[in-house]
């Protein structure tokens, strides 16, 4: 029991470029679901934010993003801004 929660209280940040007109947008509609992510600025003026989630909500928070990937442009970028490399 105590393992399942000790994951549940685990959590996950993934960090997203998009420009700084979108990102009020971008936190409005994540506010909207509460309690499934947070996010916060991470560099205004590059227009990077940083999105934290339980990892249970994990898939929710990817269909979320992707989903909102045809309304506003969003690049998945590593913690310090660059391009995240995928291999």
């Amino acid at each position: 029991m105590a393992q399942l929660i000790d994951k549940a209280l685990e959590t996950e940040n993934r960090y997203f470029q998009l420009a700084s007109k979108d990102m009020v947008y971008l936190k409005f509609v994540l506010e909207a679901y509460e309690g499934l992510c947070t996010m916060s600025t991470v560099d205004g003026k590059r227009g990077i934010v940083k999105v934290n989630y339980p990892l249970p909500f994990a898939e929710d928070v990817h269909d979320l993003l992707e989903a909102l990937c045809g309304e506003i442009a969003l690049t998945e970028v590593c913690a310090g801004g660059e391009p995240c490399c995928t291999s």
